[in-house]
């Protein structure tokens, strides 16, 4: 059997592979007329017999992998653009592309490999490791940065955090003295902001993912493999363990502590600390067990106010 393709389950044809990997799925996965079907023996244990399944015990890992097999990425051309500007004291590596307008400034160092996109800014001093991908737009002063690291467009890191205290004359801006360190393999979405330390670092760890439009403040320190959904924002000098899974728009206040492996649903509204391994839900977050109970008695009381009316 031949594959050209991979497609999704709906539209998936002759010469193409898809994934089944949800029941909700389940009418689309018997109409489909994709030639292969990655999935496992309990989601089509009472399905049809048909030809061309792939049974695996995680077929939405292996269908990523297959992904990546017919769109593997595209080779690094090494190139500078003759518009990018590049301070004679910065150091770029073997291999690098600097695309145009690029600004590279003093004392920036950057690894072999790496590939500055249009418009990116590297303020002074930044540190860039082997194989990173800093976006078009993006802006990055007072960091370090390791290897592996993927920074999408319009992402800025290193901003001053947002720290005043009342004075005399108005609000005073609390000193920004830190840097933002990024450990390796980290992959940021667009239009994030990451803000430096206030004397300590703010900190991401190795591995972990976050996706656009996430908000992260001065003294954060993220562990490895954390996973940020769209919108989340986190507060000054909150510690986050590691494999921490946090749902979209989620909001988490400031200097709380948050254990390993938790999971946060969207839309909470983190007020206190969170126990390795717990997972909570709603405004303020409470253990999601209380979560749902209570807008299930909230959904009883509505009801029986309707049939009282």
């Amino acid at each position: 059997m031949m594959i050209n393709d991979i497609a999704p389950l709906e539209s998936a044809g002759r010469g193409e592979l898809t994934v089944f990997c949800d029941g909700r799925y389940r009418d689309k996965f018997l109409a489909s007329e994709a030639s292969a079907i990655i999935t496992n023996r309990d989601l089509t244990r009472n399905a049809p017999h048909r030809d061309g399944l792939l049974f695996v015990e995680q077929p939405r890992l292996a269908y990523a992998l297959i992904g990546h097999l017919f769109y593997p990425t595209s080779p690094l051309v090494p190139e500078v653009s003759a518009s990018a500007l590049i301070d004679p004291s910065a150091v770029v590596g073997e291999g690098c592309r600097i695309d145009a307008g690029a600004i590279v400034s003093n004392g920036v160092k950057i690894g072999a490999r790496c590939h500055v996109g249009c418009h990116a800014v590297l303020g002074p001093g930044v540190v860039i490791g082997d194989d990173c991908i800093i976006g078009a737009n993006t802006t990055i002063s007072h960091a370090l940065i390791g290897d592996r690291v993927r920074v999408e467009s319009c992402v800025t890191i290193g901003s001053q955090g947002f720290g005043f205290v009342a004075a005399p004359s108005g609000l005073l801006r609390m000193l920004q003295l830190g840097r933002v360190v990024i450990e390796d393999k980290v992959e940021i979405g667009a239009n994030c902001a990451i803000d430096r330390g206030a004397t300590g670092d703010t900190v991401i760890g190795a591995g972990t993912v976050i996706d656009n439009l996430v908000q992260i403040a001065h003294n954060v320190r993220l562990g490895r493999n954390c996973i940020l959904c769209g919108q989340v924002g986190i507060a000054g000098s909150t510690e986050i363990g590691d494999g921490v899974m946090i749902g979209g728009q989620s909001a988490i206040s400031d200097h709380l502590t948050i254990g390993a492996g938790a999971r946060i649903a969207g839309k909470s509204g983190v007020m206190r600390d969170v126990a390795a391994g717990d997972s909570v839900g709603g405004y303020p977050a409470v253990p999601l067990r209380q979560w749902h109970k209570q807008n299930s008695a909230l959904a009883r009381l509505t009801r029986r106010g309707a049939d009282g009316a």
